[in-house]
């Protein structure tokens, strides 16, 4: 089973758009059984699935106030896909990047740093799901260093610029760090997102291929009105738009990312 987690240090980079969609992908043409979940606290990810943060959220797992994953993940309209959501409850557990160590008598700050371990080995030992996807917050959290911790693949999307360069040399330092706990987790690569056609934008792209010290993918990620349109409707834009660039450029980037191991097919 893999474990990927969506990681940028800034925001509007495309984390979001980038975990739903993959999810969505996963389930509605792979087949694969998908659990996606939502460690920002701003819960952009559970809003687009519309999935309230009521009986319980991600922070409830933090805190130690739910022990089984499944009381916390609803179904999507979409099969095979389910969602852990988050609000700003989350939030709450942060105070400068540290959790207090007890929380409302729950976990302290060690052992919630593992809960999305126990939560992945958990998921493991009941064969529940094929995927984990974790969205994960534009800050190096106690959420996102968990997530880091439970994965097997990081994946990097990035807009093209200058302030973004320079904020993934400090990430992939971070992930370097979390590595202590968790030497198995790799950075899978970069996904260059919002890309158009633009001689800076190339120029960039092209830097990155010849001088990130990770993998950047070979596929882009096109920004189209379809892909804004598609998350005003809440839907991810392979399903709002199947013919749109965006859409495609998902589709492949998901197929090269997957590397062949799975065979394209409807749920």
């Amino acid at each position: 089973m893999k474990t990927i987690s969506i990681v940028n240090l800034k925001g509007g980079v495309g984390k979001t758009v980038t975990a739903v969609n993959l999810a969505a992908i996963l389930a509605t043409e792979y087949g694969q059984r998908v659990l996606l979940i939502d460690a920002d606290h701003q819960g952009n990810t559970s809003k687009f699935f519309r999935v309230p943060a009521e009986p319980g959220s991600l922070a409830d797992l933090f805190e130690g106030t739910v022990m089984c994953y499944t009381d916390l993940v609803q179904p999507t309209i979409y099969r095979g896909l389910g969602v852990i959501p988050a609000d700003m409850s989350l939030a709450a557990l942060e105070l400068d990047g540290q959790l207090p160590e007890d929380v409302h008598g729950g976990l302290p700050r060690d052992r919630a740093l593992r809960a999305l371990t126990d939560l992945r080995d958990a998921v493991i030992e009941d064969d529940a799901y094929d995927f984990i996807v974790i969205d994960c917050p534009p800050a190096f959290s106690i959420a996102s260093i968990s997530a880091i911790a439970a994965s097997t693949d990081i994946v990097i999307p990035l807009m093209p610029g200058q302030f973004e360069i320079d904020g993934m040399a400090e990430l992939i330092q971070q992930i370097d760090g979390v590595r202590r706990t968790n030497p198995a987790v790799r950075i899978a690569g970069i996904l260059c997102t919002m890309t158009y056609r633009d001689e800076m934008v190339d120029e960039v792209i092209r830097w990155l291929r010849e001088h990130s010290p990770v993998p950047v993918f070979d596929k882009q990620i096109r920004w189209s009105k379809p892909m804004g349109r598609a998350v005003m409707a809440h839907e991810p834009v392979c399903e709002w738009s199947p013919t749109s660039g965006a859409a495609r450029d998902y589709r492949a980037w998901v197929k090269e990312y997957l590397g062949g191991v799975l065979d394209g097919k409807k749920a």
